[in-house]
């Protein structure tokens, strides 16, 4: 495939393609790196794309794909840089040696949670307000009380049930 009938034929479906990046990625920086990503590997695939009967079909599952690895691999950092801060968090919190039971239990417990839930009571053991939590989650700040009043009281009935202090 020559350079111009690749521009003839694929070029034109960019705009398409970008909507539909920015629809699974939700980011537009993020999707126009996929959109440019699907291009190189188009490129690289050039002398066997002859023989693809709907180029505009190729297009969109080839980019589904790319952003579906995208998409996973900034779930897959945004939990390891979550999973650092948390343990930060739970080595301030608990420093000393008496503490360090209750840091293993915090761990623990932080560690059976949703990822939402956790990261609503992360939020409130750093000191965030309700207000700054509900900008953050999207959240009303009444459901916010209530889930973190909820996961107070299952972390300390958790700890007594565990030590025997009931």
């Amino acid at each position: 495939m020559t350079n111009t009938e690749f521009k003839t034929r694929f070029l034109p479906l960019h705009k398409e393609l970008y909507r539909v990046a920015v629809r699974i990625l939700g980011a537009s920086c993020e999707a126009e790196d996929a959109v440019q990503n699907l291009y190189l590997k188009l490129w690289e695939r050039r002398d066997t794309l002859g023989s693809v009967e709907n180029d505009e079909a190729y297009c969109r599952q080839l980019l589904k794909n790319i952003c579906i690895d995208r998409w996973r691999e900034m779930q897959r950092h945004q939990q390891q840089s979550f999973d650092e801060e948390t343990t930060d968090l739970c080595e301030e919190t608990y420093s000393n040696e008496e503490n360090s039971d209750k840091l293993k239990h915090l761990r623990a417990f932080l560690a059976r949670l949703h990822e939402r839930q956790r990261r609503i009571f992360l939020l409130r053991l750093r000191g965030s307000t309700y207000d700054e939590m509900e900008q953050l989650i999207g959240q009303s700040a009444t459901s916010l009380r209530q889930i973190v009043s909820r996961l107070k009281r299952e972390f300390i009935n958790s700890y007594k049930q565990k030590t025997g202090n009931i």
